[in-house]
């Protein structure tokens, strides 16, 4: 882009990056809050729309406008652990913005020099750690990002000390909970922004609080005229969200007996190899578990690798080779009989999300068996193929089979029927193959068909999230603020994998599942009374 072009929007009226953006498309109010940010707030806010509006896109956009006026030359972005590769996604695909992540291989080297690079992406626990603080406060950074920025709200933790100690020209807060217990959460997030805005703790104490009342302020004038300053909330009635509801339901399939020994045969053999071997065969034996839960052509091609790599778990093999045939012997499965049905009895357009490629392959087949036209979306096909398949969705053919990327940043909003036939042990990606249709544009009430075998780990996340805290039913974006209080530094895919695989009975299994429960339960409540203060707070006093 040429001199004369930059000048012209020098003022930050146009912003010169959103024509760079691809497989997204920004809102109004996202483009307003970058240019607010950027205009009157000189990078330093804390953005705190209400769930699900978008406040990561936001901040990206002002860090891409600022990249691309050369105003920003380092950054760093620091969020929980379990959100690092969604982070990394979204900088990578829609913003082409390559940052080196705490997730990546290369930083589990452990070399301070990853963490001068210009561009890193980390995990706020691997920054404040006593291994990395010193290198990590050291260097300056044009910008710095924080998501979930309520884990600042206590000025005493690491956490807000981290960010506090940072030499930072930009920053940016993102939390759609700004206060959780008490107004000085909110003069400490507003003091690691413009230190001062609020003079000391004392006088905001003083002059703002309600005495006897730390969640109330004397008046609602005075903390606007100063909130004012650094805070942007956009709300869903701003943004005029209005996103017919969605419906799940669950299908629980008997499995037959040759299914159930596979699936028996599999929970052995990870229990058996975990019990020996340790936790360094655990990202491979969740794996496993997993696609026993998804298709036998998933775990038959799991199985296969293992044994190409003969020293890894020599001492299993016939074990694995058991299981290897029984997978292969197995004809029609339950699960393609339901779907079926399904297909049959509600007409209409609609997506199958699966996680494997073996079980795309095993669910074609069948389709193609039982003449049932369909089109196939996956991650190794070219960027023509997509497009036509998707062509093929949308003019003529009823049903989409697609991996767990399938039609990110594309319009499937014509379709509003989906079926999870496998799912994924993280909630956030069962949230992001409800968003693929659930989104702006849709114009009819989604039904989402949630599959799963009977006793199976999919059984008991389906009843922990559907029966017990409705996921289903909440606003996108909702499900992560549930599971930030409870995660701690385990992700939730981990506690169910060692819930499973520690269990001896179904007994001891049944009741370390209801705890978990007990916790998402408790975790949904104190969400819900945040939720609600901070409307008292802010209600629509922070909109654009």
């Amino acid at each position: 882009m040429g001199a004369h072009q930059i000048r012209i929007s020098d003022s930050f009226e146009n912003l010169i990056c959103l024509s760079s953006l691809t497989e997204i498309r920004s809102l109004w109010y996202q483009e307003e809050t970058a240019r607010k940010v950027m205009k009157t707030f000189r990078g330093r806010a804390l953005l705190s729309d209400e769930v699900g509006l978008g406040k990561t896109i936001e901040a990206c956009i002002v860090l891409k406008e600022y990249i691309q006026r050369g105003m920003v030359k380092s950054a760093l972005i620091l969020t929980p652990n379990p959100l690092v590769s969604q982070w990394k996604d979204e900088l990578s695909t829609k913003f082409q913005l390559d940052f080196l992540s705490t997730d990546d291989p290369e930083f589990r080297t452990h070399k301070a020099d990853l963490w001068n690079r210009s561009f890193v992406l980390a995990s706020i626990n691997q920054a404040k750690s006593k291994r990395h603080v010193q290198t990590v406060t050291s260097r300056a950074y044009d910008m710095v990002i924080v998501d979930e920025a309520h884990h600042l709200k206590n000025r005493n933790t690491l956490n807000w000390k981290l960010v506090n100690a940072l030499k930072k020209r930009f920053l940016l807060l993102l939390t759609a909970t700004p206060v959780e217990n008490n107004l000085m959460e909110l003069y400490n997030l507003i003091t690691l922004l413009k230190p001062g805005q609020l003079k000391t703790a004392t006088d905001f104490r003083r002059r703002l609080m309600t005495k006897g009342d730390p969640t109330s302020p004397q008046n609602r004038v005075r903390p606007k005229a100063l909130l004012g300053q650094v805070m942007i909330r956009n709300t869903r009635a701003l943004a005029n969200i209005n996103i017919p509801p969605r419906f799940a339901e669950t299908i629980k399939i008997d499995p037959t007996a040759s299914e159930k020994e596979m699936y028996e045969r599999i929970t052995e053999l990870v229990r058996d190899v975990n019990r020996n071997e340790g936790t360094g065969k655990k990202l491979l034996l969740k794996h496993l578990l997993a696609e026993a839960g998804s298709s036998p052509r998933a775990v038959e091609k799991t199985l296969i690798r293992m044994l190409e790599k003969k020293e890894a778990l020599i001492q299993y093999t016939k074990k694995i080779q058991a299981i290897l045939n029984l997978s292969r012997s197995m004809g029609d499965t339950s699960k393609n009989k339901v779907l079926a049905k399904i297909i049959r009895n509600s007409p209409g357009k609609k997506i199958i999300f699966i996680k494997y490629l073996g079980t795309l392959e095993q669910i074609t087949e069948f389709l193609d068996w039982n003449s049932i036209p369909h089109a196939v979306f996956h991650g190794r096909m070219d960027n023509a193929a997509k497009d036509e398949q998707i062509q093929q969705f949308r003019e003529g053919k009823d049903i989409l089979v697609t991996t767990e990327i399938g039609g990110e940043g594309r319009n499937l909003q014509f379709c509003h029927q989906m079926i999870n036939y496998d799912l994924p042990w993280n909630p956030m990606k069962i949230e992001q193959r409800i968003g693929r249709i659930h989104r702006i544009g849709q114009e009819n009430e989604v039904r989402i068909y949630n599959m799963c075998a009977k006793g199976s780990v999919e059984d008991y996340i389906l009843d922990i999230l559907d029966r017990k805290i409705n996921m289903f039913e909440m606003v996108i974006g909702e499900i992560d603020m549930v599971l930030g209080r409870i995660r701690g530094e385990k992700e939730f895919s981990d506690r169910i994998y060692d819930i499973w695989q520690n269990t001896a009975s179904s007994k001891e299994r049944d009741k370390e599942f209801a705890k978990l429960a007990t916790q998402l339960k408790r975790s949904k409540t104190q969400y819900k009374n945040t939720q609600v203060l901070d409307e008292k707070l802010f209600g629509e006093n922070y909109e654009l």
